[in-house]
This record gives structure tokens, sequence and C-alpha cells, in this order.
């Protein structure tokens, strides 16, 4: 585990980081020949799909796929056997598609690639190279939520596999699905009597669009954008009356004060991965830093804004989570923490272990 320390005005905030559980496609050859079927096989933890509108194996209905084999893809023009076609789950649990597809005959190898939702990317953004076996790319821009109570944030789930030798095409091949993107939750202690009533919170300055480079068989990477448009804010949805904090229980909590979740457990936000900026590598808000900026009102004192800064560069990395805990007390001059740990360490409100 470790652990960042940084000296602020105003608020304390912890971020906890942990990895996603990854979900597994198979793509199955029949024996009695070469079509090409699809399963799911693994899961995410039952914890894990109480908390958040992440994909689990339960609620993936459907994927788009690509992908072909070494046969195709030396034709002159190189041919795909999946061109983004959607598989999707049957009333039994199974998935399906059609028409069905084969494997070329004396195939030795293999390529695909998968991505869930299926409205989260138009098949014809994505670039297919020479040969598919080399690799895939696609920009993406992650959407922000709004006030409609409409679901505009999805996780991004993508896939990339590959089948190197003939006797493979008669076993199963796992395409596992991993989350593209990084997730930000926030919490908050109040170690005054008095509640504080949170009105506003922004992610401030996040890179929105950027390339994903699938290789099937290797790693996959972001490439964030570098256009000054494609930066903006990432703003949660709160209650037009605010979030209010309680004052410290020290009767219930008498060694900290509890953990409140300001979002609700369905608005962890979804963010492009990237490293954030601070540009003058210091505590002060410059235009293009990288901050959570908090509006709220405490006691007689309205409106105040303050921002959450680091002053080193930070990585919000695909798969991971996150949550920023947001600390006031009695005396408003606080310091600043990050805690990295592993997955299996659970996000919760209350106290942390």
């Amino acid at each position: 585990m470790k652990t960042y320390k940084f000296l602020l005005v105003a608020l304390i905030a912890t971020g906890v980081f942990t990895a996603c559980n990854n979900e597994e496609v198979a793509v199955q050859t029949v024996k009695q020949g070469p079509e090409i079927s699809f399963r799911l096989q693994g899961g995410m933890p039952e914890e894990i799909t109480t908390r958040s509108l992440a994909t689990t194996r339960d609620n993936l209905e459907a994927f788009v796929v690509f992908g072909t084999d070494n046969v195709l893809a030396g034709l002159t023009p190189p041919k795909l056997i999946f061109d983004g076609q959607t598989v999707a789950r049957q009333l039994d649990g199974s998935f399906a598609y059609a028409p069905k597809a084969y494997y070329s005959e004396n195939a030795a190898n293999a390529g695909f690639f998968a991505f869930s939702p299926v409205s989260a990317i138009d098949p014809a953004d994505i670039t297919i190279p020479t040969s598919f076996l080399a690799g895939a790319s696609f920009d993406y821009t992650v959407p922000e939520p709004d006030n409609t109570g409409e679901i505009t944030q999805v996780d991004l789930l993508v896939a990339g596999e590959a089948i190197t030798t003939s006797a493979a095409f008669s076993t199963d091949v796992s395409l596992v699905f991993e989350h593209a993107l990084a997730r930000i939750f926030v919490t908050a202690q109040n170690y005054t009597d008095d509640p504080i009533i949170i009105k506003q919170l922004t992610l401030k300055n996040l890179v929105k669009k950027g390339t994903l480079n699938v290789t099937p068989g290797s790693a996959w990477s972001w490439t964030p954008s570098t256009v000054a448009a494609d930066k903006g804010d990432y703003e949660y949805i709160l209650a037009e009356s605010g979030v209010a904090v309680p004052g410290w229980d020290k009767v219930s909590y008498p060694a900290d004060a509890n953990k409140f979740f300001v979002t609700s457990m369905e608005q962890g936000m979804m963010v492009l991965p990237q490293a954030t900026v601070n540009l003058n590598d210091d505590y002060v808000f410059d235009p293009g830093d990288f901050a959570l900026e908090i509006v709220y009102d405490f006691a007689n004192l309205k409106d105040q804004t303050k921002y959450i800064m680091l002053q080193d560069t930070y990585p919000f990395d695909e798969g991971m989570q996150y949550r920023i805990n947001i600390a006031f007390n009695e005396f408003l001059a606080i310091t600043f923490e990050v805690v990295v740990e592993l997955f299996d360490t659970p996000i919760q409100e209350g106290i942390t272990p």
C-alpha cells in the first residue's frame, strides 16, 4: 500500500484506489464443425454488483465483436469473420448471433476484439488495420452525467484475444472483458458539531476523449487527446438542496467521524484513464489544473469554494476505482492523504478498518 500526504487549507481528501475484476467470454468452436459460438464465464464478486452500475456477468446483455483468421487476413483486400457483429443474450441465458460464422479451412491463427455495451461505440468509428491480427483502435469520449434522470455514463468493457495455434481451434478461447475506464466516488467526514451542506462537486479539467488501441492477445492502452477542446469538467449530480454531512456523532463513533457517501453508490464518476495535471506543481488552482472543486455551506459561511489538488502528477488508471474522502474539522486546517489499495478492499461507508 502506498500513501502520499499533502498539506492543504480547508479539507482532507483520501482516495482509495481499487482494481476491477474481469468478465470473461469464451469463443468456442463446435466439435461438429468450424462454427463459432459464444458463452460467458467468470464474474464479479456479489458485493461489487450491488454498489454501482458496473457491468457484470449477470447484466451483460450483448457485446459487439470483430475478428478474423490468418487465411482471411491474407486476402487482397483482407476480410473479417466478424465485422461489428452484435452477439446477444437469449432467453435461456446463452449468447447467439445470426448468420453463423466459421473459421476458414486450414486456419492457423485468429484474433478477436469485442466491446460492451453495444451502444457505447459506433462500429464505423473503429479503425481496422490491414491485418486485424495487428490490432484495432477507436476514439471514445466519456459522456458527462446530467440531471435528466437518464443514464448517460456507462461502464465500457473491452477485450482482445489471439489464437496462435491450429490446435487451439478445438478448445474454448476466452475473450476476457476488462473495464476500460476509471471510476471515482466521493465520501465526506464532518468533525464539527454542525452539519455541512455540500452543494456542488466537480472534477475539474479532465481529458474527456481518447484513442483506445487494442492488440489481440497483448496489452491495450489509451492515448488521451491533446486537443484543448477535448478537456473539461465532470460535475456530480446532487440534490437541489445539497447533501448534508451530519456533525460528528462521538457516541456511535468515538474514535473517528463516520464517512458518508456524498454521491450515491450509482454515482461513481466514469473518467478517461489519464495522468492529472498541475501546471506549476503547487497548491494554487490555475486554469488547466486538475482538482476536485467543492462548494459548501457551513454555519454562517455560505457558498464556500475549495479545491482539492495534487501537487504531483497522479494517474487515473483503467480498471481502477477511486474514493476521495473529504474531511472537515473544527479548525478548518487539514491534510490530504491518498491511499492506494487492492480491489479486494471494498469501498463502503463507515470507518475504514
